[in-house]
């Protein structure tokens, strides 16, 4: 189920229209939003929480729309040409300029409603 309806997300782009796929974006972009919050705790059926989760919604189909990578099937790279079609795909261990999965628009949402809270585990 999605997060956020069309008309969220025609609201949050206006003037612009959603696009022909926004149903199967924001279908998308909520599945990456459950990623993010795996093992967070939280009322879905809390209308606070259902405000967030969907500003949030509408904020990662709009990154997703502007990196024109709807399926995420292009995180991996990390460099491409067009020409004669160049593609540097980032090797295992590069985490830390692993592009993100999220949109950090929608993380910051997240954050600061609390939702998404990072909290250190402290061993011995």
């Amino acid at each position: 189920m999605a997060y956020a309806t069309i008309s969220d997300l025609e609201a949050w782009l206006a003037p612009e229209p959603a696009p022909a796929n926004a149903w199967r974006l924001l279908e998308e972009a909520s599945d990456a939003i459950d990623g993010a919050l795996t093992g967070a705790t939280y009322n879905p059926n809390d209308p606070a929480v259902q405000d967030i989760l969907r500003r949030a919604c509408v904020r990662q189909v709009h990154w997703m729309m502007d990196r024109g990578d709807e399926t995420g099937a292009q995180n991996d790279l990390q460099s491409m040409s067009a020409g004669s079609r160049s593609f540097t795909r980032r090797t295992v261990g590069e985490g830390a300029g692993a592009a993100p999965r999220i949109a950090p628009q929608a993380v910051t949402v997240l954050r600061t409603s609390g939702l998404l809270t990072m909290w250190p585990l402290v061993v011995g």
